[in-house]
């Protein structure tokens, strides 16, 4: 076997061992007379997910660090809007003088001696768009036609082995919401998009409290619900730590129901897994208050709050907890405030109609 068959089956065996990428874009990058390489996965919203040889790692590692490269990069954007199949030089997306304009060269390649690379854009199956970047160093001079003839002769693999590696994510995907029917729960795994990559039966069966919108989009069709629900992915695209359990009203026939927003990393060096969330709903169908503990781990509830939670819903007035707590007025009613807020309710009397059918 060739050096070029064995790289060709490395290549394929990366798409179900993303472990092996960072060696195989070595080898890439050798081939082009580059020092390093990396993958990136990129949406609307910038980067998702990346990985690459060592030394393309540390090149990326110091581009996520500086922001002007990032918002004026001009070598994306072209690298995009050039929508060529295969390999290019970034050389032949722009001129000296855009170059000397950009950001990313001012501040950040130019400065570092960088400043010549390889690169394809490749549109994914899920809607993001990867992207295979070579480096060069600037004074080797931009990739030459030859160099580009052999990269182009990979292409083709790589495309492939990117879309095979969405194919089984999506699977897996499939596997887990499957699992979840099985168990009567409804459930749905998102995108960094917010897309929908998979959703068992009992979910899609939600269609009175769950919108699902254009493009695979996702929506909740009561208003405070679904702005808490965009809240929660959003906190877990950030990888932010914060309450993702989001009430969500009964309507007509469909009972209440709270849905719990989950981060699904997946694995950190798969770049091309996009998927970050599962939803899960709990279905709500019993009249009785909930318990402070349920409260609590729901909604992130203190303790306090949580005891002057359910005393509202098993219908005492502001007044007649103080005197059963022992408190203030204006304690309570402090309490009350922090609760509606915690539980995207707008008033106390929406907070019961919300959480008055939770279920101990």
């Amino acid at each position: 076997m060739s050096d070029r068959e064995a790289l060709v089956d490395r290549i394929y065996e990366a798409a179900v061992v993303p472990e092996l990428w960072p060696g195989v874009l070595h080898d890439i990058a050798e081939l082009a007379g580059c020092f390093g390489g990396i993958i990136f996965t990129t949406t609307a919203r910038g980067i998702t997910r990346w990985t690459g040889s060592d030394e393309g790692k540390r090149f990326f590692d110091a581009f996520l660090a500086n922001r002007a490269a990032q918002e004026d990069n001009v070598r994306l954007k072209r690298g995009i809007e050039a929508r060529h199949h295969g390999f290019f030089g970034t050389h032949q997306l722009y001129g000296r003088a855009e170059r000397e304009s950009s950001a990313v060269y001012t501040e950040f390649l130019l400065p570092n001696g960088w400043g010549y690379a390889a690169g394809s854009v490749l549109p994914m199956p899920n809607g993001d768009l990867a992207v295979f970047d070579l480096e060069r160093r600037f004074a080797d001079g931009p990739v030459s036609a030859e160099e580009l003839a052999q990269l182009n002769a990979l292409w083709p693999h790589m495309a492939r082995s990117a879309a095979l590696s969405i194919r089984l994510q999506l699977q897996r995907a499939r596997a887990i919401v499957d699992t979840l029917d099985k168990a009567g729960m409804p459930a749905a795994i998102l995108s960094g998009q917010d897309r929908i990559l998979a959703a068992n039966c009992a979910f899609e069966a939600m269609k009175e409290q769950v919108v699902f919108l254009a493009h695979g989009k996702l929506a909740l069709a009561d208003v405070a619900s679904n702005r808490l629900l965009a809240q929660a992915l959003h906190a877990i695209r950030a990888s932010v730590t914060t309450t993702n359990s989001i009430p969500v009203p009964a309507q007509a026939d469909s009972s209440a129901a709270v849905i719990h927003a989950l981060p699904l990393p997946g694995e950190a060096s798969d770049v091309f897994d996009g998927a970050t969330a599962i939803v899960i709903v709990t279905k709500l169908d019993r009249s009785t208050s909930p318990s402070a503990e349920i409260l609590t781990g729901l909604f992130d509830l203190t303790p306090a709050e949580a005891t002057v939670a359910n005393r509202i819903l098993a219908g005492l007035s502001v007044n007649q907890v103080a005197i059963e707590r022992r408190i203030s007025r204006e304690t309570v009613r402090s309490q009350v405030k922090k609760i509606l807020a915690k539980t995207g309710s707008q008033s106390q009397a929406d907070f019961i109609r919300r959480l008055a059918p939770l279920a101990i």
